[in-house]
C-alpha cells in the first residue's frame, strides 16, 4: 500500500519512526513458541488537533497494525486493537486515531464495521469537499476513548 500511495514508501522515515523514543508496540506471538511472531501493532500517545483551533486532543495513535497473512481473521488485530482501546482509556485519552489508506478496503472495513471507528473531523473525507478529498489517499479515523473522569 504504501509503494503506490501519494508519498510513495521511505525505508528510511519508517525505520526512524518506528525507533522513536515514543512508539511503543504490542506483539502478537504464537502461545506455543514465542519466537513464531504473528504480528504487531505499534503507536505513540499524542497529541492531535481538532477543527476548532483552539483544542487539541489527547489521542493513542495507532501507526500500524500488521498481521501475518497465515494468521489473519483468527482475531488478531482486533485483540490488539482492543489492548490499545484500554491503554488508551487507562492513560485517559481522548481518543484512539489511525491513518487508513482509502485502497485497503478490507483495512477500512475492519476498521469502521468491525471496530467502530469514523472518519475523524480532520480527515480529509470529513472536512474537505469531495473534490478536495478525492487528491488524498487516505482518511483518518477516530473513536473516543471509553474514560471514566
Amino acid at each position: 500500500m504504501y509503494v503506490k500511495s501519494n508519498d510513495g514508501w521511505d525505508d528510511e522515515q519508517k525505520q526512524k519512526e518506528m525507533r522513536t523514543p515514543e512508539t511503543r508496540y504490542l506483539i502478537a506471538r504464537s502461545e506455543s513458541d514465542p519466537n513464531d511472531l504473528k504480528g504487531f501493532l505499534s503507536f505513540q500517545m499524542t497529541h492531535e488537533e481538532t477543527m476548532d483551533d483552539d483544542i487539541i486532543v489527547q489521542v493513542a495513535y495507532c501507526y500500524e497494525l500488521q498481521i501475518i497473512p497465515s494468521a489473519r481473521g483468527r482475531g488478531i488485530g482486533e485483540f490488539l486493537m482492543g489492548l490499545l482501546e484500554q491503554i488508551g482509556s487507562y492513560w485517559q485519552m481522548d481518543k484512539i486515531m489511525l491513518t487508513v489508506f482509502k485502497a485497503n478496503k478490507g483495512a477500512f472495513r475492519f476498521y469502521s464495521e468491525k471496530l467502530g471507528f469514523t472518519l475523524d473531523e480532520i480527515s480529509p473525507g470529513a472536512c474537505l469537499s469531495a473534490l478536495q478529498a478525492r487528491q488524498f489517499d487516505y482518511e483518518i479515523l477516530s473513536k473516543p476513548c471509553n474514560v471514566k473522569r
